[in-house]
């Protein structure tokens, strides 16, 4: 079971909501979907190699320091399914990755 959890809250790909509402990993829990769907959560943005915006979300984790929850969304989703190669997070610098 994954330490963390995120959703898609802003598909910035397309006009239609596209990939809002997307939760990952595949083994999330329901205490994390029921975190989520309450709005807890670091704010995140996932990016392409030239710096345009994909999507934005939120991530809910146990230990915001572990580098896998950081890097979940991007890993998870981001990368796979529109080739996005970097994640940063609203106020927390410290957690971005890519």
């Amino acid at each position: 079971m994954s330490a963390y959890g995120w959703t898609i809250t802003a598909d910035l790909l397309d006009d239609e909501p596209g990939a809002v509402g997307t939760m990952g990993p595949c083994d999330l829990t329901g205490a994390r979907i029921l975190a989520l769907v309450a709005g807890d959560g670091r704010t995140f943005t996932l990016y392409d190699d030239d710096g345009e915006a994909y999507y934005r979300g939120r991530l809910v984790a146990d230990d915001y320091d572990d580098e896998e929850a950081c890097y979940g969304p991007l890993g998870d989703f981001g990368g796979p399914n529109a080739g996005a190669t970097e994640i940063r997070y609203r106020y927390h610098p410290e957690m971005d990755c890519g």
